[in-house]
């Protein structure tokens, strides 16, 4: 039922997105519409991740990428190949919302009981932040400051010890890139 829902929101989304799509500029008036950024505070939780974006008009752009997560807990170890689907809107200027869907299958090494749990999983994160732009030697550059809140949406490798339900975590997100 959540899945529908999330699905349903991104498919509004990118709809409407596209219904008022423009053939001119990418967001806030940039001469490009191609981006791509990584994280640079994902690595610190051993989450390696490329996003890459594409302005459907002056005011949104759509996001694809791939991320490795690697970290560990007092559980275990994930190994999970991620992809990331989602959709940036701009609200003024740089100031932007975003949300951001990372499916991924995740072969989940237990400390417990020392057996691997395969599955697959969904994580959704929600951001606000600001989008700051310069130009570097005609280089379009950015950083992207964006706190979020992430969740559990479903997951199919339950470990033992494993908490039940989904409990919010607070991301502190910074994404330096290039737009082309």
């Amino acid at each position: 039922m959540i899945i529908k829902r999330i699905s349903a929101a991104i498919v509004m989304f990118a709809a409407l997105s596209a219904a008022y799509a423009d053939g001119g500029e990418g967001t806030n008036g940039s001469d490009c519409r191609w981006g791509i950024g990584t994280s640079v505070t994902y690595p610190i939780a051993s989450i390696y991740m490329a996003q890459l974006s594409y302005s459907l008009w002056s005011h949104g752009d759509v996001l694809a990428g791939y991320a490795y997560q690697h970290w560990k807990n007092d559980q275990g170890r994930s190994h999970a190949q991620t992809l990331l689907l989602g959709y940036r809107q701009f609200i003024w200027k740089g100031l932007h919302a975003e949300v951001e869907l990372w499916p991924a299958y995740n072969p989940f090494r237990s400390s417990v009981d020392g057996k691997t749990y395969r599955g697959v999983e969904l994580w959704m994160s929600v951001r606000a932040g600001y989008r700051f732009d310069c130009d570097v030697y005609g280089r379009e550059l950015f950083v992207l400051a964006q706190p979020s809140v992430g969740f559990g949406v479903a997951r199919q490798n339950r470990w033992p010890k494993m908490e039940r339900g989904f409990n919010p975590i607070f991301e502190p997100q910074l994404i330096v890139g290039t737009r082309f």
